[in-house]
């Protein structure tokens, strides 16, 4: 069953065609995802999952992907020299709890990206309705 789900995977990263002199159409799994890319390898992310991007690092989110695709564990282990993540808790992915401000801070001083995720995997964190403190630090760089 496993060897179905990545084969089905597969065939969506290989299911993007060109439409005449427009952008190229984007298989299913690269629809309403970000894109990272590195050393001739990519990675999908949900929208959302990035916490922190220092500007040195914003060639690596991409529109359209190139070279080879690998599954999230494996990308990060090939691109741990400017990829860092952050464990969030279901609250503060929901929004219900902003993640601390000081943390925000401490982003900005390690000049890396940052991703959210949530039991090792990337999770998408929606903005906090009772303080916009992070989002006003992203901003700022």
């Amino acid at each position: 069953m496993t060897l179905f789900c990545c084969a089905s995977l597969h065939a969506q990263v290989k299911g993007g065609e060109q439409t005449g002199k427009s952008k190229p159409k984007l298989a299913h799994v690269y629809q309403n995802a970000l894109i990272l890319s590195n050393g001739g390898l990519h990675t999908v992310l949900p929208l959302n999952s990035i916490i922190y991007q220092p500007s040195k690092n914003q060639s690596n989110v991409v529109e359209i992907p190139s070279g080879k695709f690998r599954f999230w564990p494996d990308f990060l282990v090939k691109n741990q020299d400017w990829i860092y993540t952050f464990e969030v808790t279901l609250d503060q992915a929901t929004g219900k709890k902003p993640i601390p401000a000081r943390k925000i801070e401490e982003f900005t001083k390690l000049n890396r990206t940052v991703i959210a995720t949530y039991r090792q995997n990337p999770i998408s964190v929606l903005s906090s309705k009772t303080d916009d403190s992070s989002a006003e630090v992203k901003e700022k760089k």
